[in-house]
């Protein structure tokens, strides 16, 4: 697998290699590399699939860079056009055609001369207004692997399109932050500020390891210590100051 891995690209797209390596990096990198390697040229579609918060977005952008592949993000108001034009602009073909049907053939001719996989991201918003079977026809025309990022209903979603659930080689679910890579979030975010291996277990814990609000919390724990004059905190020093864990506290009728 080591030796299909391209040298990593330049531009915007190396930013997520600023941030921590996590699990579900390696996990999303492993589903793409599985889908590039199948030897089932048939099924190279694949999925990874989570709670939002679990970094998913980044893990497509580390192994976008990695391999080489390119990375579309969709956004909920795309048509099946607006898809295709964001592909052929990331894969760099000049002077588009106007129709959606020659955009394609574009769009194909482009990856049958050189090939290079396609990740896809918040792919249920095209899977919520049915535009998910001109992505299986790309497949079936080009071979290339593509991988669907999306939140946790999406591998049911997709079960509505017989022939493009048929492609899907591989579903991944993301993870969970680990206790390792906590302290890997630590590590990358807090330089000012020790910060013991127990508060950034609490902070896991309690966020049910997003790693969105894990990160949240070491910086505010960073940020309250540099107030206070502190230069080592742990779980005692923290104490019972109040954790973000996105939960809403309910008010009730009485005020309490």
């Amino acid at each position: 697998m080591t030796d299909n891995i391209l040298p990593l690209r330049t531009g915007p797209i190396d930013r997520p290699l600023g941030h921590a390596p996590l699990t579900n990096m390696s996990l999303l990198l492993s589903t793409l590399m599985d889908c590039r390697e199948s030897e089932n040229a048939s099924a190279r579609m694949g999925l990874y699939y989570g709670a939002s918060g679990y970094g998913k977005t980044v893990a497509a952008g580390f192994a976008a860079a990695r391999t080489g592949a390119i990375y579309v993000q969709a956004q909920r108001i795309w048509t099946q056009k607006t898809v295709l034009e964001a592909i052929a602009e990331e894969l760099g073909i000049p002077n588009l055609e106007r129709s959606g049907p020659r955009i394609f053939r574009q769009v194909v001719d482009q990856l049958n001369l050189a090939p290079v996989d396609i990740i896809i991201d918040e792919m249920d918003y095209l899977a919520d207004k049915g535009l998910v079977e001109f992505i299986r026809d790309i497949h079936d025309a080009t071979r290339i692997a593509i991988l669907m990022i999306g939140e946790e209903a999406l591998p049911a979603k997709l079960k509505r399109w017989e022939r493009f659930d048929n492609r899907i080689l591989v579903a991944t679910p993301a993870q969970p932050a680990t206790a390792e890579d906590a302290l890997r979030l630590r590590d990358h975010y807090c330089h000012r500020i020790r910060i013991a291996d127990d508060l950034a277990e609490l902070f896991r814990l309690r966020c049910r390891g997003i790693t969105r609000r894990i990160v949240n919390n070491l910086q505010a724990a960073q940020r309250a210590a540099a107030v206070e004059g502190a230069t080592e905190i742990d779980a005692a020093w923290w104490g019972d100051r109040p954790i973000a864990t996105g939960d809403v506290a309910v008010r009730r009728r009485d005020g309490i």
